[in-house]
C-alpha cells in the first residue's frame, strides 16, 4: 500500500508540473514573430507594405497584416495586383474613355527571394505615390528576386493627384535591387524618383545594389535625385540610356564589377554627369555628358581605368577629372565648352592622355596636371582656346605631338615640376607660346614649334632649360631667358627681338638661325651667352651691356635685302613718272573736232 501511495503522489506531482509548464510553452509559441511583420520592421516600417512571396501576397498596414492574397507561382504581373489588391494599395486610376490604363501604386513593395514582378505593355503608365513623409512614400525593393519593367512610363505622383511630385518630397519613390537581385528596365521612362535629404544612397533613384545585376536598355531617367546608381553590382549593362536633369549626380558607378556601357548620355545634372570609383581595371566607352553643373566625368581613386571615346559638352567645371587615378588612360576624349577640359590630380596619379580633342573658352586649362601627381603622358591631340593650353605642375610629364592653338599661354610649366619633356609640340597664336617658372627644373624641349604669339614665343626662368630643334616665329620677343639655358639648332624668325637674356643669365647656343626685325640677341648687364656655328641677321644683330661670344663659324649680318620688293617699288615709280610725262606732253594738244556734217556729238 505504501508503494501505491508513493506512485500516486509522484503522479500528482508530475501532473502539477505539466500544468505549470504548459502555459509557459504556450506563451513561448505565441511570441514567435510573424515573418511579414518582421519584414515590415526591417524595411523601415512604412505605412503600407506589400510583401510578395512565392504564391502569396500579404498586405501589412502600420505593422499589422490585414489581408493575404493567393497568387500564381512564377512571374507576378502588376496588372494582377491592380485587379486584386484594392485601390488603396495598387489599383487602376480613373481615366477618360479611350485613354490607356494607368496603375497607381500606393504602397511599398518588398520582393522576397524567388519572386518576380513584371510591369509591361498591359500597364503602360504607372504612377507611384510620393508621400509627404518617408513612411508614407512608395518603393519597390528586393533581394534574390526579379523586377522586370518593359515599355512603361513610371513616374512619381503627388499623393493628392497625378501631378509630378516636387523634388524635395520626403517620400518620393525609388527602385532598389540588391543581394543577387535582378532588375531589367527596357524601353522605359522613369520620372521623378529618389528621395531628398540625408537618406541612404539606395533611395536616390534607381539602384543596383550589392551583387545585384540586370540591365537598362533604350530607357530614359529624368528628374531623379540620382539617375542611376550601381553600388557593388555585378554584370549590369547600360545600353542606349539617357539620364536627364538629375538633382545630383547623373550616374554613379561605385564598387561595381563587370559593368558594360554602350551609349550612355547624361544631360543637365545638378552635380557631376558620371562619377566613377571603387573598382580597378574598369573600361568605359561611349559616355557623353552635357550641361552638368559639376564635372562631366569624375573618377576617384582607382587603378587601371580606361575611358574611350568619351565626350563632354559645356559641363560647368572640368570635362574629365581624375583624382589619384593610377595607370589610367583617356583615349580620344572630346571636351568642348567647359571651363577646363582634363584635370589630373591626387597623390600617386599616373595617367596617359591620347588623341584628345579639347576646345574651351577664355579660362581654365586644356590639360591640367597638378603638382601632386606621380607622372603623366600626353600624346597627340589638339587643344584650342583656354587660358592655358597645357598646365603642367607635376613631375615626370612627357608631351608628344600635341597641337595647341589660340590659348592665352600655350604651355605653362609651373610650381615645382621636375623632369618635364615636350617633343614635337606645336603652339599657334595666343599671348605666350611656352613659359616655365623659376621653381621648375629639368625641362627639355625637342622640336617644339611656336608661331604667332603676340608677346613672347618662349619665356623661361627655369634653370638648365634645354631646347633642341624646333622654331619660334612671329612674337615680339621670340626667346626670353630669365635663367640659364642651352639652345641647339633652333630657328627664330619674324620677331622684333630674337633672343633676350635678363641680367646675370648665362646661356649657350649652337646652330642657331636668328632672323629678327630689330634686334638679334640682346644681353642685359652681367648676362653672358656663347653662340657657336650660328647665324644672326638683324638691323641690330648684337646688343646690350652683357657679353655675347661668337665661336666657330658664327656669322652676324644685316637681314637680307628685299630685292623683290625694291624691284616692285622701282617699277611703280617708273610707271608714275611715265604717266606724268605723257600728260605734260599732251597738255597743249587741241582736242580733235568732229566733222561738220556729224550732228550726234552729245
Amino acid at each position: 500500500m505504501r508503494t501505491v501511495h508513493r506512485f500516486a503522489r509522484a503522479a500528482l506531482a508530475a501532473a502539477a508540473l505539466l500544468v505549470a509548464v504548459a502555459p509557459v510553452a504556450h506563451a513561448a509559441g505565441a511570441a514567435a514573430p510573424d515573418p511579414d511583420v518582421a519584414a515590415w520592421q526591417r524595411s523601415g516600417r512604412p505605412d503600407r507594405l506589400m510583401v510578395v512571396r512565392p504564391g502569396t501576397v500579404t498586405l501589412v498596414s502600420h505593422g499589422s497584416g490585414v489581408k493575404r492574397l493567393n497568387s500564381q507561382y512564377g512571374p507576378l504581373a502588376l496588372s494582377w495586383l491592380a485587379a486584386n489588391a484594392g485601390r488603396d494599395w495598387i489599383g487602376y486610376a480613373p481615366v477618360k474613355a479611350g485613354e490607356p490604363k494607368t496603375v497607381r501604386i500606393n504602397t511599398a513593395v518588398l520582393l522576397t527571394p524567388g519572386t518576380t514582378l513584371q510591369m509591361g505593355r498591359l500597364t503602360p503608365t504607372v504612377l507611384m505615390t510620393a508621400g509627404k513623409t518617408a513612411a508614407s512614400g512608395t518603393w519597390i525593393s528586393g533581394s534574390r528576386a526579379n523586377l522586370d519593367i518593359d515599355g512603361v512610363t513610371l513616374a512619381s505622383a503627388a499623393a493628392d493627384g497625378t501631378s509630378l511630385a516636387p523634388a524635395d518630397t520626403a517620400g518620393r519613390p525609388y527602385l532598389a535591387m540588391g543581394a543577387e537581385g535582378r532588375m531589367t528596365i527596357t524601353d522605359t521612362k522613369v520620372i521623378g524618383f529618389g528621395r531628398a535629404g540625408n537618406v541612404p544612397a539606395r533611395e536616390s533613384g534607381v539602384t543596383w545594389g550589392r551583387v545585384g545585376t540586370g540591365s537598362a536598355t533604350g530607357s530614359t531617367f529624368e528628374g531623379d535625385r540620382t539617375g542611376l546608381r550601381l553600388t557593388g553590382s555585378t554584370g549590369v549593362t547600360l545600353d542606349r540610356v539617357t539620364v536627364k536633369n538629375a538633382a545630383q549626380d547623373g550616374v554613379v558607378l561605385d564598387g561595381d564589377r563587370g559593368t558594360t556601357v554602350r551609349g550612355l548620355t547624361v544631360e543637365g545634372s545638378g552635380g557631376n554627369g558620371v562619377t566613377v570609383g571603387g573598382t580597378d581595371r574598369r573600361s568605359l566607352s561611349g559616355v557623353t555628358t552635357k550641361g552638368s553643373h559639376g564635372t562631366g566625368i569624375k573618377a576617384t581613386a582607382q587603378h587601371g581605368l580606361t575611358l574611350t571615346a568619351t565626350a563632354s559638352h559645356h559641363d560647368a567645371h572640368d570635362g574629365v577629372r581624375l583624382i589619384s587615378c593610377v595607370s589610367c588612360t583617356l583615349d580620344r576624349t572630346v571636351v568642348d565648352g567647359g571651363a577646363s577640359a582634363i584635370s589630373v590630380s591626387g597623390p600617386g596619379a599616373r595617367v596617359a592622355v591620347r588623341g584628345a580633342r579639347l576646345a574651351g573658352g577664355n579660362g581654365g586649362a586644356g590639360v591640367s596636371l597638378a603638382a601632386d601627381i606621380a607622372s603623366a603622358t600626353v600624346t597627340g591631340g589638339t587643344v584650342t582656346g583656354f587660358e592655358r593650353g597645357l598646365a603642367i605642375g607635376g613631375s615626370g610629364v612627357r608631351v608628344t605631338g600635341t597641337t595647341v592653338t589660340g590659348a592665352g599661354t600655350g604651355v605653362a610649366v609651373y610650381g615645382h615640376a621636375r623632369q618635364v619633356a615636350l617633343d614635337g609640340v606645336v603652339v599657334r597664336g595666343g599671348r605666350v607660346g611656352f613659359t616655365a617658372s623659376g621653381t621648375t627644373r629639368d625641362v627639355i624641349l625637342t622640336d617644339v614649334r611656336v608661331s604667332g604669339a603676340s608677346r613672347k614665343g618662349l619665356a623661361s626662368a627655369s634653370p638648365g632649360l634645354t631646347v633642341t630643334g624646333g622654331s619660334v616665329s612671329g612674337a615680339t620677343t621670340a626667346i626670353d631667358l630669365g635663367a640659364s639655358a642651352r639652345l641647339q639648332t633652333l630657328d627664330v624668325s619674324g620677331a622684333r627681338r630674337g633672343v633676350h637674356l635678363a641680367a646675370g643669365v648665362h646661356a649657350r647656343g649652337q646652330g642657331l638661325d636668328i632672323l629678327a626685325e630689330r634686334k638679334g640677341i640682346e644681353a642685359d648687364s652681367g648676362a653672358w651667352i656663347s653662340i657657336t656655328d650660328s647665324w644672326v641677321r638683324a638691323p641690330i644683330a648684337l646688343s646690350g651691356e652683357g657679353t655675347i661670344k661668337r665661336l666657330g663659324r658664327t656669322e652676324v649680318t644685316l637681314p637680307p635685302f628685299p630685292w623683290l620688293g625694291f624691284a616692285a617699288l622701282v617699277a611703280l615709280t617708273l610707271a608714275v613718272v611715265l604717266q606724268t610725262v605723257h600728260q605734260v606732253r599732251h597738255r597743249r594738244t587741241p582736242r580733235p573736232q568732229a566733222a561738220v556734217h556729224v550732228r550726234n556729238t552729245a
